[in-house]
């Protein structure tokens, strides 16, 4: 690949990549139908300004997915570690948890022991009660709490899950409030205004994706995010744009054209793939908040990659 100039001088970050999901590894409801491009989605990412990425871990095998990665391309990319709560049972599978928990334990040791480290958040961590066929709600808390208990341990900023469990994660996480001094993130939220406004006032920022310019009242809770308090993702391969979203449409006219894209199966390398999300787009994202807020581009852009860099490092010094 010598594709390397940028087509935008802004800088974002793409601060949710699950690198481990399927459509990565060219696989598409349980068929591989090509093989994995994830250094071609890097390459595309960067020639539309997104210079960082963090991958999302859900699983502790995950964890070592990821790291392949975030060695592979130090320069680009980072990760978290953590047990999504779509996993939570998982944890509890053998031993009561205890084996699990302390491999855990002792792959963020690991990680955070290495200069530079990889790893610079704990999650995905959380609590969803939208699929509680993958986990009950009282396996997830219990999950929660004990990485919560862990997350003291390793003393890195959280990245947090919360979907339709906003109560119960304000109850969960409060009294953990005082001993992580490095805050976190609530990733990919879709909630009410009125629910990000008492996550920002505990401390948290919010970031945001396409999964959550759906409804009306989603768009009245982004127009509202502090800008201090925002952050972007693209939570890709997951929660694309809408493009004929007549509510977002007028915000998405200046938006630079993506690379060409083919179906799965008619896949052709360097091109992106229909219905997969990539970094590459997250500028459109960023047109949107934007647009909902009133103010450029250029603005929202610095104050994403600022906060971004505040809370993770990211190796790199903020506008």
């Amino acid at each position: 690949m010598t594709r390397t100039v940028p087509t935008t001088s802004l800088r974002y970050a793409d601060v949710a990549v699950t690198y481990t999901a399927d459509q990565f590894q060219g696989i598409y409801r349980g068929k591989q139908y090509h093989e994995p491009d994830f250094a071609e989605v890097l390459q595309r990412a960067k020639e539309h300004g997104c210079e960082k990425i963090m991958l999302t871990t859900m699983t502790l095998p995950g964890a070592h997915e990821n790291l392949k990665v975030a060695k592979e391309f130090p320069d680009m990319c980072t990760m978290t570690l953590g047990v999504h709560p779509y996993h939570a049972g998982e944890i509890y599978a053998e031993n009561n948890g205890s084996e699990y928990l302390q491999n855990l334990r002792q792959l963020g040791e690991t990680l955070r022991a290495l200069n530079p480290s990889p790893l610079v958040a704990f999650g995905e961590i959380g609590l969803d009660y939208e699929y509680l066929d993958r986990a009950d709600k009282a396996i997830q808390q219990r999950a929660f709490r004990d990485q919560l208990d862990m997350a003291v341990e390793m003393q890195l900023p959280l990245f947090l899950h919360v979907r339709e469990s906003c109560a119960d994660f304000i109850s969960i996480i409060r009294p953990y409030l005082s001993k992580l001094p490095r805050g976190g993130l609530v990733h990919s939220f879709a909630g009410s205004k009125e629910e990000m406004l008492h996550l920002v006032e505990l401390g948290f920022d919010i970031s945001v994706n396409g999964v959550c310019f759906r409804s009306e009242e989603q768009l009245e809770m982004v127009r509202h995010i502090p800008l201090d308090k925002l952050q972007l993702e693209t939570d890709a391969p997951w929660c694309e744009i809408q493009n004929n979203d007549q509510k977002i449409a007028p915000y998405l006219t200046n938006a630079k054209p993506l690379p060409p894209s083919r179906k799965h199966n008619k896949f052709i390398m360097g091109q992106m793939v229909k219905t997969r999300n990539e970094s590459c787009t997250i500028e459109r994202v960023a047109l949107v908040v934007a647009g909902l807020k009133g103010i450029s581009l250029e603005e929202v852009s610095r104050a994403a990659w600022n906060n971004s860099v505040r809370m993770f490092g990211l190796g790199v010094q903020s506008q």
